[in-house]
């Protein structure tokens, strides 16, 4: 199963403060032990919003990520996922909400809108999605056939 992850996952994976970070350890744990046929797939816009100071200024945190990706390297298990063909789309919708009236506004983040994109591009070999937000998702899922793992 080729698995995306949300920057939402990433931050509780390797953040001991944050709220999710027992479910995400325990969805990474289950789902890429070693062994495991399946691959997470990052999209780059994803790893900015999660690799940030805050989590490179806790140098145990950046460790335990180096530890955990080069096995998945190692192991095959790891895919980085291009966002050229996606961000210039995805920054014109970002702007094009703002035009929106204030009821029906949506308010995604660019890594967000990029991740839609790949989601609803049936060409991209993803699977499912792992995230906290299910409300960003739900409906790109839905339509594309993935599902959303939390």
């Amino acid at each position: 199963m080729n698995v995306c992850f949300d920057a939402c996952f990433l931050i509780g994976l390797y953040d001991t403060r944050d709220q999710h970070h027992e479910k995400s350890k325990h969805l990474f744990e289950s789902l890429f032990e070693i062994g495991s046929p399946n691959v997470a797939v990052i999209v780059w816009p994803v790893l900015y919003e999660s690799v940030s100071t805050q989590l490179v200024r806790h140098q145990g945190r950046t460790v335990e990520m180096e530890r955990d990706w080069r096995r998945l390297i190692s192991a095959r298990q790891l895919v980085f996922l291009d966002d050229q063909p996606y961000r210039d789309d995805a920054l014109e919708l970002c702007l094009k909400e703002i035009a929106r009236p204030r009821a029906t506004y949506r308010s995604l983040s660019l890594t967000d809108r990029v991740l839609r994109a790949v989601l609803a591009d049936t060409n991209v070999r993803v699977d499912c999605i792992i995230t906290f937000n299910q409300a960003d998702f739900v409906d790109v899922c839905r339509t594309s056939g993935r599902h959303i793992v939390s």
